[in-house]
């Protein structure tokens, strides 16, 4: 062969050697080569993690098998160059999960809380009752307290005895003459007695010793529960508008109260507070007479207005995050910690529950993952995610019922019609 071609070759060998290698350690690194932008991009990945194994996972119209199991909790789908990708997750008998995700370079896009929701929950008819709204119930929901909307009658249901429901009003009437529920709610470490209250105060109810003890004298606007510590208002002062509020904890175990003083120091003095809860790390969120609602930090000591006028509001369970609907019937998110999970938000931030149906929004409840929404109509329910990325995936739920209680610990839904109480659980 001549000394020219030997050389040509050489030079040929050195050039595809030094491609080829310049190729695999690009590969190595995560670069590929676009077709569709004909320029070398590095890749991302997505990651799936749903509540249900075996489900169908197509990206852009291409299948992928769900990869979860007991060594693996999600599936990791690698190998994607940086672009927009249409996510489906299906499984027969649930509702079809869609979601649109932008995958850039180096990064992995997440699903970490996909829930696919049956097409039919399993439901069951609980048992007969005189009552049309769940005033409280349990944590394992063997006890509620309903009223019967039309007469105030407050009712208490006892699943160990689903038969016979117990006229909870006139109970505690007989045990003390004169007794009138205004509100009610269960002792949460032991459900044969309840906190009442009547025009007087706060009273502590034994329907075993058929006793009532009195808590705390006075006018109260507003109180809940927080565990074994009520957490309320009182209005202090005489006439017929008191002049001053103060937020207080009442301790069930000691019977102690304690003024919550720095939210007194800041609290505004020109409107009632009429609704006020709590979390673990002390955060409350409170509403007014003029449907403001606020929330106030323990540790800054500083109160945020978060809208002008809600209807409701609730924190979720980790405490992070607090729900509310407006007046209008929209709905909103607070981000009271930074939330680093499918999606990035910082503390402080707001958004938006963008609902697909057009309805106005009458209550929002979280789901025991912190993550997904209970979201009720006039006489609907659905459930719907906590995703600003498109679309919001909102699933039915029940409908044709007049109220309804979600059960965290056994992730069921009650709810009331003109049958009775019934229940669904949300996941099989």
């Amino acid at each position: 062969m001549p000394h020219k071609t030997r050389l040509i070759l050489f030079y040929l060998f050195v050039a595809a050697f030094l491609m080829g290698g310049t190729g695999v350690l690009l590969y190595s690194y995560g670069w590929r080569f676009s077709t569709e932008t004909r320029m070398f991009q590095k890749i991302g990945a997505i990651y799936i993690k749903t509540n249900v194994r075996d489900a169908a996972i197509t990206i852009n119209g291409k299948p992928y098998k769900d990869a979860s199991g007991i060594l693996q909790s999600g599936t990791l789908i690698s190998n994607l160059l940086p672009k927009t990708y249409r996510v489906e997750i299906t499984k027969d008998g649930y509702h079809t999960y869609r979601k649109t995700l932008t995958v850039k370079p180096s990064q992995v896009e997440e699903l970490l809380n996909v829930q696919l929701i049956p097409k039919t929950p399993e439901s069951a008819f609980v048992a007969p009752t005189k009552g049309t709204r769940f005033i409280d119930a349990t944590r394992s929901a063997d006890k509620m307290i309903l009223q019967d909307a039309a007469t105030g009658i407050y009712y208490l249901y006892d699943k160990a005895n689903a038969s016979s429901t117990l006229n909870l009003s006139l109970a505690a009437a007989n045990a003390q003459r004169g007794l009138k529920i205004k509100k009610v709610m269960f002792v949460p470490f032991k459900p044969t007695q309840f906190i009442i209250e009547d025009a007087t105060g706060l009273k502590l109810f034994d329907s075993e010793k058929k006793t009532v003890e009195v808590l705390l004298k006075g006018s109260l606007a507003t109180w809940g529960m927080q565990d074994s510590t009520i957490v309320g208002v009182e209005l202090v002062g005489t006439g017929a508008r008191p002049r001053t509020q103060k937020a207080f904890t009442l301790n069930l175990i000691f019977k102690s109260k304690a003024l919550l003083d720095e939210l007194n120091a800041r609290m505004a003095t020109t409107t009632v507070i009429t609704a006020l809860s709590t979390t673990g790390s002390g955060s409350m969120a409170f509403s007014d007479t003029a449907y403001a609602l606020s929330l106030f930090d323990p540790k800054t000591k500083t109160i945020r207005r978060v809208s002008s006028n809600v209807t409701s509001f609730t924190f979720s369970p980790d405490g992070k995050k607090l729900a509310f609907v407006e007046a209008t019937g929209e709905a909103g998110v607070l981000f009271i910690e930074d939330f680093n999970g499918d999606i990035r938000k910082k503390a402080g931030e707001l958004i938006p529950i963008t609902l697909p149906q057009e309805k106005p929004v009458q209550t929002v409840r979280w789901h025991r993952d912190s993550y997904h929404l209970l979201i009720e109509w006039t006489g609907e329910l659905a459930i719907t995610e906590l995703d600003d990325r498109k679309p919001l995936n909102t699933f039915p739920l029940i409908s044709g019922f007049t109220d309804y209680r979600y059960i965290a610990e056994n992730d069921f839904v009650y709810f009331i019609d003109n049958k009775g109480i019934h229940t669904i659980r949300i996941e099989r």
